[in-house]
């Protein structure tokens, strides 16, 4: 039977903005080099000189890190002199660990972090001096495996390859001797934009290295294998050398023992592959196509029948009809039925028939909860089709068939940004006034109070005052949270470090507290006066400065134009706890 997750209104945050989703906002602000606002400079200046003062090591990491990014453009001087603290920090940071200590292994993985999150800023404006930091901040000899450093060497080269191929490929040939991983792969186009044959070069020693590899029991290099074989391809590679990895994969796969029965992850994984890369064994090593073909029939005979069927309604959900779905219930029992029709009636809305959906689902679904619930998501792709199609009467439509309150509220937050996005402002407006309306029919708790930010990062667009006046009281109510908070930790969570509220406090609180920070960034792009007022009215002086940083950098981003409010809105929503 197809259950649906129930799902509150965190969850749904995501489903709120679906045009959205794909947005990704750089790390960095880079802002171009032009008189900022004094606003943003004065904040900058305050955290600056507050940073000291912070006795947690982590917060004062994280604000020196922002301040020396957003400063850069500005006070380069005075960005990379906090830099270098930073490295002094982390380097003494790391040197007083102790391989054999417990605490020693966890505060790791939290200065890993810090040295990534440093490191995603500094690769933007010197490469040199990022990797300089990355050297300079290793972990002790013990340790070096735990911290996994050459995952992170990867992750600073994939950073600096536009601007430094050559160092970048210098790290990856560093690291291909001790195997080839992911990171080491995703690479490549990087290089190639820069220097093509440099590309090809570390290519083939990258193929070189697998055929070192056993790809039947290294998951990791196989991994890399499959993701070399999809994402670097002939004219980008070299034909013969890309021919020797698809000869050697074929030759891997045909020698697997072809049995699911036990759960090999491996045979999975490569049965699953062969169909995906077909055309490409069929092209360059047509001479094995018959044995992986055989290969592949016998995995079919191991499979269970749930996942023989998965398989076909996948393949027949792309390209087949509904009375083919439908035409499976006679070859699997009653048990997959359920299954059967829930595929053909999301077959229905994908060619946009959303009465042929309501039919499957009302003659062929028992009644009872999985009908009800099945048809509840229906209505949801209606709805998520009918925005995306900008079909807005649609949309509303499908709305008047939404039962739940949340997900009601969620669909008129992305009914209002739809029509803003056109510059329908009005009706935007009249969107948010009937979501405010539903926010007396939620319970008290996280759900709602997480709504009432959303609602307030909407009307921030639209109408500042408003977004103060839903602010003012979560604030409020977020001191005394905090303050609740502060005498529970360690008996229920860890909210603090070193006596300081934590920004790596991941509590469904903690992520509370970063959106309510978040949200007066964004407010500050419309109403600078209503924002500043509102962080000075957060009670702890380090959850004081977070929010003033996300103002500053909120500032700098709108003057050079780094972001839409759109995108900034996103970051907003997505930084909800989902459950």
């Amino acid at each position: 039977m197809i259950r649906l997750r129930i799902q509150t209104v965190f969850l749904c945050l995501f489903l709120a903005f679906p045009a959205l989703l794909s947005a990704q906002e750089s790390n960095s602000s880079t802002p171009e080099k032009e008189e900022p606002s004094k606003e943003a400079l004065e904040l900058l200046e305050i955290i600056a000189t507050s940073i000291p003062s912070l006795r947690s090591a982590d917060n004062r990491i994280y604000l020196s890190t922002t301040v020396a990014d957003l400063m850069w453009a500005h006070d380069e001087k005075r960005a990379r002199a906090l830099f270098e603290t930073l490295t002094r920090e982390l380097s003494e940071a790391m040197a007083n660990l102790n391989p054999g200590d417990q605490r020693s292994i966890n505060l790791l993985s939290v200065i890993q972090q810090q040295r990534r999150e440093v490191i995603d800023r500094l690769a933007q404006r010197d490469p040199a001096m990022a990797l300089s930091f990355l050297r300079a901040t290793h972990p002790p000899s013990g340790l070096k495996t735990l911290g996994n450093e050459s995952s992170l060497e990867l992750h600073l080269a994939g950073l600096i390859a536009q601007k430094d191929p050559e160092e970048a490929v210098k790290i990856a040939r560093a690291s291909l001797r001790k195997g080839l991983t992911y990171s080491a792969v995703s690479l490549l186009q990087n290089v190639f934009s820069k220097n093509p044959e440099a590309a090809r070069a570390l290519h083939t020693e990258m193929i070189d290295r697998l055929r070192t590899s056993d790809l039947s029991t290294d998951h990791d290099a196989s991994n890399a294998a499959w993701n070399l074989l999809g994402s670097f391809q002939p004219p980008q590679a070299n034909e013969d050398t890309y021919r020797s990895l698809v000869e050697h994969l074929a030759t891997v796969v045909v020698n697997l023992k072809p049995d699911l029965r036990n759960g090999n992850s491996m045979v999975q994984n490569a049965s699953g592959q062969i169909s995906s890369y077909l055309t490409q064994f069929e092209k360059y090593t047509p001479g094995k196509v018959n044995a992986l073909k055989q290969w592949t029939q016998r995995i079919v005979k191991t499979q269970d029948p749930g996942s023989t069927l998965y398989v076909e309604l996948s393949e027949l959900s792309q390209k087949g009809t509904i009375e083919d779905l439908l035409a499976l219930t006679g070859k699997y029992g009653k048990e997959h039925h359920g299954q059967i029709y829930h595929y053909a009636a999301q077959k229905a809305v994908s060619n946009g028939d959303g009465a042929r959906a309501r039919q499957i689902i009302n003659e062929f679904i028992p009644e009872g909860s999985q009908r009800q619930e099945v048809l509840a998501q229906v209505e949801q792709q209606l709805f998520w089709a009918s925005v995306n199609q900008n079909k807005i009467p649609e949309a509303v439509q499908a709305l008047e068939r939404i039962q739940g309150v949340e997900q009601k509220f969620q669909f008129l937050l992305s009914l209002a940004s739809t029509v803003q996005g056109q510059g329908d402002k009005k009706r935007a407006a009249s969107f948010l006034s009937e979501a405010n309306s539903l926010l007396e029919s939620f319970p008290r708790n996280f759900q709602s109070l997480g709504a009432q930010l959303q609602l307030a990062s909407a009307y921030s667009f639209l109408d500042s005052k408003q977004s103060v006046a839903l602010l003012q009281p979560v604030i409020a109510l977020v001191n005394k949270l905090v303050e609740a908070a502060a005498v529970l930790d360690g008996f229920e969570n860890s909210y603090l470090n070193q006596g300081e509220w934590s920004k790596r406090n991941y509590t469904t609180l903690g992520n509370m507290v970063n959106v309510v920070e978040q949200n007066l960034g964004l407010l500050a792009r419309e109403d600078i006066e209503g924002a500043r007022s509102l962080s000075n009215q957060l009670e702890r002086p380090e959850i004081r400065l977070m929010a003033q940083i996300e103002i500053a950098k909120s500032l700098l981003m709108k003057e050079n134009g780094r972001h839409s409010n759109f995108r900034r809105l996103h970051k907003i929503v997505t930084a909800y706890p989902r459950h």
